[in-house]
């Protein structure tokens, strides 16, 4: 458990056992409240810091990050100083708009290349080709950045990710978007995928407005499925899609909802429901209801509502799943937005146990919250947590930026 000066004791433990499943009060668990973690900033000079996700991008061994600043119209590749606590240089690249961004070796040449996609009026996914040359890698004037032709104009992008779905030329793209329009489909990658007019796009389903795309074996046939957190509209929910192997991949994909059909998911994790078991779990924030856990028992999806604690941003953003204090047990860690004076990023410790708590991560700094990476940073054991802020108190898309908390274990 974590070392504290003082701990303020909130609330009593109780559950409550309703059908279908358990639902944990946002009073049921009990709160503590002790000075937030340290925070470190690796990056606040843009504006709207739009989530991250990371990659070794120039092979030293240490995870690099990627952040799109859709206010600020560029995309960031993050790379990793000798001392993470100190800001971070990066490699600035134009992508107007942009909602996501991420790095693939594309056209294997051994350099991460960078895919960002757009929405807004910019509305199309761009490939930044990274330069085949370790000196020139670090000089944005040396990358080249193509629009693929078939997605502009087309929706508004919100996610993507890459993977070689056909087995041949390479990695393909698992695009997603929002209304108008909106489509979750595959990019195609070409023989010579630096011919950006031989990109072609499958669809797989419409949909509202993607919030997560996981890629997943979900029925164990050795394809790899697609999982999508949709918002919006009339398939919204958490759903899979079926693979219909790399010989029909452009035939119809079966649809398969597990739940939330009535709320707005946001952005979900998932995790092995025990050490060596093949089964996952699913956990999804939805927008002002709470967590939804999603087990499979005996081939059919359950799920039991762990509600927010009353400290927290309005609108659930996103959660991360691991053991942040070294006891053995899954804590969750989460993410808030609409959440001035309140706090925006959380745990909830020990949170499949019959003894949970929240601690406060972040404090009341910090309006609009993304996506959470569970890394440690500072190499002395114990998980740290990095996300972004874009939102300052006063409206501006100014925001803490990219930032990561200090782990106060050790």
């Amino acid at each position: 458990m974590m070392c504290t000066k003082t701990w303020l004791w909130c609330g009593l433990f109780s559950m409550a056992l309703l059908a279908p499943g358990i639902v944990l009060s946002q009073n049921s668990a009990r709160s503590v409240f002790d000075s937030p973690w340290p925070r470190h900033t690796i990056d606040d000079s843009s504006l709207g810091s739009d989530g991250t996700k990371f990659s070794d991008v120039n092979n030293d061994g240490k995870f690099d990050l990627v952040t799109g600043w859709e206010e600020g119209g560029v995309s960031r590749i993050y790379l990793q100083p000798e001392d993470p606590k100190q800001k971070w240089p990066f490699i600035e690249l134009p992508s107007p708009d942009v909602e996501d961004a991420f790095v693939s070796d594309l056209n294997g040449d051994g350099y991460m290349d960078l895919i960002t996609l757009s929405e807004g009026k910019h509305q199309r996914v761009t490939i930044h080709w990274a330069p085949a040359d370790e000196a020139d890698y670090l000089d944005a004037q040396n990358w080249v950045s193509k629009d693929i032709p078939v997605t502009v104009g087309k929706t508004k992008w919100m996610f993507g990710r890459p993977i070689d779905l056909d087995g041949k030329n390479g990695p393909d793209l698992v695009v997603g978007s929002k209304d108008p329009n909106g489509t979750l489909g595959w990019l195609e990658a070409p023989e010579d995928p630096l011919k950006m007019e031989d990109w072609k796009y499958h669809e797989i389903s419409s949909l509202g407005w993607v919030m997560s795309i996981e890629l997943l074996d979900m029925n164990s046939d050795g394809e790899v499925d697609i999982v999508i957190t949709d918002r919006k509209g009339d398939l919204r929910g958490l759903r899979w899609l079926e693979n219909p192997g790399k010989k029909a991949l452009t035939n119809a994909w079966e649809n398969h909802f597990l739940g939330i059909r009535d709320g707005e998911p946001m952005f979900m994790d998932f995790f092995e429901a025990g050490k060596g078991q093949k089964e996952i779990d699913f956990i999804v924030p939805v927008y002002q209801h709470g967590w939804e856990h999603f087990v499979k028992n005996g081939g059919i999806w359950e799920s039991q509502t762990i509600l927010f604690p009353d400290f927290v941003g309005e609108r659930a953003k996103s959660v991360n799943i691991g053991d942040i204090n070294n006891d053995g047990q899954l804590d969750l860690t989460a993410t808030f937005s609409q959440s001035l004076g309140k706090s925006g990023v959380i745990a909830m410790m020990s949170f499949q146990t019959d003894n949970p708590y929240f601690i406060d991560i972040s404090g009341k700094e910090g309006v609009k919250y993304d996506f959470i990476l569970l890394k440690d940073m500072d190499a002395d054991g114990d998980l740290d947590l990095i996300t972004s802020e874009e939102t300052a108190a006063d409206g501006s898309k100014k925001g803490l930026g990219v930032i990561w908390y200090e782990n106060p274990i050790k």
